[in-house]
């Protein structure tokens, strides 16, 4: 006779446990899958953002030199010199030098030391325009074309060339990102539906084909044993090793049956 235990757990607990677990795990692998492109994807704004204020400061610093420059320029091209005395070099220069500053701590790498060598170059030779502009034997025009606009120019370039290696390190970052995106997440994603689906499909094949068959077994032999019913009926297609056990079981369940009937007729004999 079966005998049950006591609080015990069915096949089929046990089973959608098992799998329950499999799909906690994959779930937890999505969401760390998740996290993870999430942390990238602030790694790369953060990049992105940066090289976006890196590349303002340099076109700031442009702007403010280029002004200053042209300042300058209206100073040692005016045939009066109240131009010059209304220009306030000392206060331009100052407004310049705060941007070249602020460029400064933004900036970064070789191509930024290069812009503020050319900066310096090109602040440094304008502090000569207080001389230029007294002295009778410099022609002030002369000394801004060749003197001061080439540092000037040089500026420009390096500023340019700066900004070029930002944009193109954007692009970089950019493809980065939506490269590791596909690479990253997608994958996990695909990988981790797939593998639910799976774990859903094998539990129905399992319960279909396994645990409702094994159920139904199990309550026939109660019932047999404890009901009194005549016959073990339980039957199913198939010739794997759960049909050859059931197989066995009516076998015996004939048999037992035609053992009570013996025994029922040697007593009333």
């Amino acid at each position: 006779m079966i005998k049950k235990e006591n609080n015990p757990i069915s096949m089929r607990t046990r089973l959608v446990l098992a799998l329950s677990a499999i799909a906690a795990v994959l779930s937890i692998a999505a969401v760390i899958s998740i996290i993870e492109y999430r942390r990238m994807s602030d790694y790369v704004s953060r990049s992105l953002l940066e090289d976006m204020e890196r590349s303002e400061a340099a076109e700031k610093l442009a702007d403010a030199s280029r002004k200053y420059n042209l300042k300058i320029l209206s100073a040692v091209g005016a045939a009066d010199s109240l131009i010059y005395v209304n220009f306030d070099r000392r206060a331009a220069r100052a407004e310049c030098d705060s941007v070249a500053n602020a460029f400064c701590q933004r900036a970064q790498g070789m191509l930024a030391d290069t812009v503020m060598i050319r900066y310096s170059r090109f602040s440094d030779k304008s502090n000569e325009l207080d001389s230029v502009i007294v002295s009778d034997f410099v022609d002030s025009r002369a000394w801004f074309f060749e003197n001061l606009q080439p540092d000037y120019n040089g500026l420009i370039h390096a500023i340019r060339e700066y900004k070029d290696d930002i944009n193109t390190h954007l692009m970089i970052s950019a493809d980065d990102f939506q490269e590791g995106f596909y690479r990253g997440i997608i994958p996990g994603v695909v990988v981790t539906v797939a593998g639910l689906l799976l774990i859903a499909l094998l539990l129905f094949f399992i319960l279909t084909f396994y645990v409702q068959p094994l159920r139904k077994m199990l309550f026939q032999l109660e019932a047999f044993n404890k009901d009194g019913i005549k016959k073990y009926n339980v039957d199913f297609d198939g010739n794997d090793e759960l049909s050859r056990l059931n197989a066995g079981i009516r076998d015996l369940a004939d048999e037992n049956i035609q053992l009570k009937r013996r025994l029922r007729s040697r007593k009333e004999e």
